[in-house]
C-alpha cells in the first residue's frame, strides 16, 4: 500500500466463504437435477412403451423434450459448478478495501492505492451475469475505477453502505440500483 490506512475505520477483507458456499449448494443442486433426469428418463420410457409414438407425433417430441430439458439444466448447472469452484480457488486472501474519515484505500494492483473523499465520484453496483456476480465498483479521479465481486468480500452491502456513509459525512453509499441480484 503506498500511504498506511489511517487509524479506525472499517477494513473489508476478501473472504472465499461465500463463493464456496454457492459451490456447495450448487453440488446438492446437480444431484437432485441428476434424480429428475433418471425419474424424467423413466417416465419418458414407460410412456413410449404404453403408448409407441411415432416419430412424427407430438407425444413422441414432448418425451423427447422433457428429457433434453433436463440434462440441458443438469449441463447449466454443471457449468455454473466448475466457475464456482475456479473463481473459489482464485479468491486472494487479505485486505480488499479500508474506509476512514479520509476516503479510501484500495487494493489496486501492484499496489494500494489511498482516494480521498473529495476524489471519489462515484461507488456503486455493477451487474455481472457470470459467476461470480455482482461487482462493487468504485470510480474517482477523471478515468480511474477499480471493482470486486461483491461475494468475494467479508462485509455484506449492507454494512459497507453504512460505513460509507457514515465515514464520508453522508456524501457517498452504495448505489445498488443497477444490480439485479446479489446472489
Amino acid at each position: 500500500m503506498t500511504d498506511p490506512p489511517a487509524s479506525g475505520g472499517m477494513m473489508v477483507s476478501y473472504s472465499p466463504v461465500a463463493m464456496a458456499q454457492r459451490a456447495a449448494r450448487l453440488r446438492s443442486l446437480l444431484f437432485r437435477q441428476w434424480l429428475g433426469v433418471v425419474i424424467s428418463a423413466v417416465i419418458s420410457v414407460v410412456w413410449w412403451l404404453i403408448f409407441k409414438p411415432e416419430p412424427d407425433s407430438l407425444l413422441f417430441w414432448l418425451l423427447i423434450a422433457a428429457v433434453a430439458w433436463s440434462l440441458g439444466r443438469v449441463l447449466t448447472t454443471i457449468v455454473k459448478l466448475r466457475r464456482a469452484r475456479k473463481t473459489t480457488a482464485r479468491v486472494p486472501l487479505g485486505p480488499a478495501f479500508q474506509i476512514d474519515n479520509q476516503g479510501l484505500v484500495l487494493s489496486t494492483v501492484p499496489e494500494g492505492e489511498r482516494v480521498d473523499w473529495s476524489q471519489v465520484s462515484r461507488i456503486q453496483g455493477r451487474n455481472k451475469v457470470f459467476n461470480p456476480g455482482p461487482r462493487l465498483e468504485f470510480a474517482w479521479g477523471p478515468d480511474r475505477a477499480w471493482s470486486v465481486p461483491i461475494i468475494v468480500l467479508d462485509a455484506p452491502p449492507g454494512v459497507i453502505d453504512s460505513a460509507l456513509r457514515a465515514f464520508s459525512l453522508g456524501r457517498f453509499g452504495l448505489d445498488l440500483s443497477k444490480v439485479d441480484e446479489i446472489w
